[in-house]
């Protein structure tokens, strides 16, 4: 069923760049385009985000076959330097505390937490993360200060694919939403954004040279913007007791391991 949606989406694709003459690598449509900046113009103009994610990561066994993994997130940014995340579904239960000077994880399951001197911002955490581990999270591109440069660098395609309606679980009737697809350097990626709120509601993305990592999926909802929240959020207080251990990089903790 996913192949028969796929090459019916490539069909469509295929025939809207047939019609104006255009190849995918040539084609730099201005409604996709604008839509993205839109987006992201909404998430950062906001004073805090906090959105709910479910991953779908790939992750390769020892026998050298792909998997993909079930993964929840409850998210919570404040300006460029606070960050908690809440992090589930197949992978390890882990709370992430980011203050813009030490970055802390929490095991509530082993009731254990380690922390690190971290940079001053959420985009240089990342950035560090990239650089020393070849990491990041599944909605990385979310929580950078300038999601839209960061999603156009080395831009080859764009395409305004159409409107479609996701159906969450929890939304009764759906949420109607702008079909993008674009192209980059070795990845090729969809996002679907709600026409009333500028918001993404899934991101769909494929790598075409990285054999370590070639796709993911991710789901985003229960979005709130600009609501009031304590400063305590950002901060692990150890109110359990737990027991301080070895720092391991709050990647890993997304199950990108």
């Amino acid at each position: 069923m996913f192949l028969k949606k796929s090459f019916v989406l490539m069909l469509c694709m295929g025939l809207i760049l047939a019609a104006t003459g255009q190849t995918w690598a040539q084609s730099m449509d201005k409604r996709a385009l604008d839509e993205l900046k839109l987006m992201s113009d909404t998430i950062t103009g906001a004073k805090t985000v906090q959105f709910q994610a479910r991953s779908m990561v790939p992750i390769k066994t020892p026998d050298g076959v792909w998997i993909n993994l079930y993964g929840t997130s409850q998210v919570v940014i404040q300006g460029p330097d606070k960050l908690f995340a809440s992090i589930g579904g197949d992978f390890a239960e882990r709370d992430l505390y980011f203050d813009g000077k030490t970055i802390t994880t929490h095991s509530p399951a082993k009731n254990i937490y380690a922390v690190k001197s971290a940079p001053a911002t959420i985009d240089a955490m990342i950035e560090e993360a990239r650089q020393k581990d070849g990491k990041s999270f599944p909605y990385a591109d979310i929580l950078v200060s300038e999601p839209y440069t960061v999603m156009t660098e080395g831009l080859t395609g764009a395409i305004y694919v159409g409107q479609s309606t996701i159906r969450p679980l929890a939304v009764p009737g759906g949420v109607k939403t702008n079909h993008l697809a674009f192209s980059n350097k070795g990845v090729e990626w969809q996002v679907w954004i709600g026409i009333d709120d500028h918001l993404p509601r899934l991101v769909s993305a494929t790598y075409l040279d990285d054999d370590g990592e070639p796709s993911y999926t991710v789901e985003f909802g229960d979005w709130k913007l600009n609501e009031t929240v304590d400063a305590s959020k950002f901060i692990f207080s150890n109110a359990t007791k737990a027991t301080q251990v070895e720092f391991r990089d709050p990647v890993v903790a997304t199950g990108r391991e």
